[in-house]
C-alpha cells in the first residue's frame, strides 16, 4: 500500500486501540453525535481507502474524516481505552456510556473548531462587471486622494488575510500589478466564476469574497465576518436585519463550500446567492454599526446620495477616473 503522508492542515483523525469491531461501534456512535451537531463525517476503513488522494479528497468534502487503524496514515489520534493507558491529553473513548461519547465529541469538536480557525484566509476581490449603470469601471472610482476603490479594499484586507487575488477582467492601477489575477471559468459569468476560479486555484484555503463596489467595508466588518468560523459551518453569508435576502458578495466561504458552487454550475444555476440558503451556511444578522460595509453602489445617483445622507462619510468626494 502507498504510504500516506501526514495531513496536518485537514480534519483527518485515525482511530486506534481495541478490536476492529469495537472501533466500528465507536465510530457509529460518534458519527451520530456529530450529526446531531450538524457536523458531517465519513469513515474510511481499509477497503474504502487505498491511497492518500482518497483521504485528501474526502477531507475537502466533509467536516471530519475518520480512518481506521489499519490504514497507513500519520494523523491525529482517537484512542479507545483509558486515559491511564493513553495519557490525560489524549482524545480517548473509554466505552463506558453515552456520556463518554458526548465528552469525547466535545473535545473533538473543540479541536475541529481550532483547525477551522487556523485554515489560511485568502481574499478574493471581484472586478470586471459591466458597470453599465455607473458608466465606468467601479473598481477605478477614486477618492480625493486618488486612491481607487480597489486599492482601498486591498489596503483594508491585506493585514487581515494570508493572501489576495483579483478575479475578473479590467485595467488595474499600477500599484496592484504584483497581485495574482484569476481568469474566469469558461462559460461562466458573474460572481460565481470568481469563487469557482478561486476555490479551484487554492482548494484548501478559506475565502473572503468581496465585490469591488462595496467601498465602505471596514476592518471591523471583516473581523466580525471571520469571527464566526467553526466546525460544521461552510460559510457566513450575512443579511441585514429585517431582510430575507443575504449578501453573498461580502461573505466568508470555507473550502468545503466549493462543492456547493460546483453543484450549482452542474445544475446551470449561475447565481452565487444560491448557496446562501444551504443548511451548512450561516446567515447571521449584520450588526447595525456595520451596515454600511455591505452597501454596494451601482449608479452615479447612489454615489451622491450615500455621502449626502451618511454624516461620517460626507467629507469624502468620489469621482470617476478619467
Amino acid at each position: 500500500m502507498e504510504n500516506i503522508s501526514t495531513l496536518p492542515d485537514l480534519p483527518v483523525y485515525k482511530i486506534s486501540g481495541s478490536t476492529e469491531g469495537r472501533r466500528e461501534e465507536f465510530v457509529e456512535r460518534l458519527m451520530a453525535e456529530l450529526e446531531r451537531r450538524s457536523i458531517c463525517s465519513v469513515f474510511l476503513n481499509r477497503t474504502r481507502c487505498r491511497n492518500r488522494y482518497v483521504v485528501r479528497s474526502m477531507a475537502k468534502l466533509y467536516d471530519l474524516v475518520i480512518c481506521d487503524a489499519g490504514i497507513d496514515l500519520s494523523a491525529e489520534q482517537i484512542q479507545i481505552g483509558s486515559h491511564e493507558e493513553w495519557g490525560q491529553d489524549s482524545l480517548v473513548w473509554s466505552g463506558a456510556d453515552d456520556l463518554a461519547i458526548v465528552e469525547c465529541t466535545d473535545r473533538l469538536v473543540g479541536k475541529l473548531d481550532e483547525l477551522v480557525r487556523q485554515t489560511p484566509v485568502w481574499g478574493c476581490i471581484l472586478i470586471g462587471g459591466k458597470s453599465s449603470r455607473m458608466g465606468r469601471p467601479k473598481h477605478l472610482i477614486e477618492d480625493e486622494n486618488k486612491a481607487t476603490w480597489l486599492e482601498r479594499t486591498i489596503d483594508i484586507l491585506r493585514p487581515l488575510v494570508d493572501g489576495l487575488v483579483i478575479s475578473g477582467a479590467g485595467v488595474l492601477p499600477e500599484t496592484l500589478t504584483d497581485i495574482d489575477r484569476l481568469t474566469d471559468i469558461p462559460g461562466v459569468v458573474g460572481p460565481l466564476t470568481g469563487i469557482l476560479a478561486a476555490s479551484r486555484w487554492q482548494p484548501t484555503v478559506t475565502w473572503l469574497l468581496v465585490a469591488c463596489d462595496m467601498p465602505h467595508i471596514t476592518t471591523e466588518a471583516v473581523q466580525w465576518l471571520l469571527t464566526g468560523r467553526r466546525a460544521g459551518c461552510w460559510g457566513r453569508v450575512p443579511r441585514l436585519d429585517g431582510r430575507k435576502h443575504c449578501e453573498p458578495l461580502f461573505a466568508w466561504y470555507d473550502f468545503r463550500a466549493a462543492q456547493l458552487f460546483e453543484e450549482q454550475l452542474s445544475d446551470g444555476n449561475l447565481r452565487i446567492g444560491g448557496a446562501a440558503s444551504h443548511p451548512k451556511i450561516d446567515n447571521p444578522v449584520i450588526p447595525e454599526s456595520l451596515h454600511y460595509g455591505w452597501q454596494n453602489i451601482n449608479t452615479p445617483e447612489q454615489l451622491k446620495t450615500v455621502f449626502r445622507t451618511t454624516p461620517h462619510l460626507a467629507h469624502r468626494s468620489w469621482r470617476l477616473q478619467q
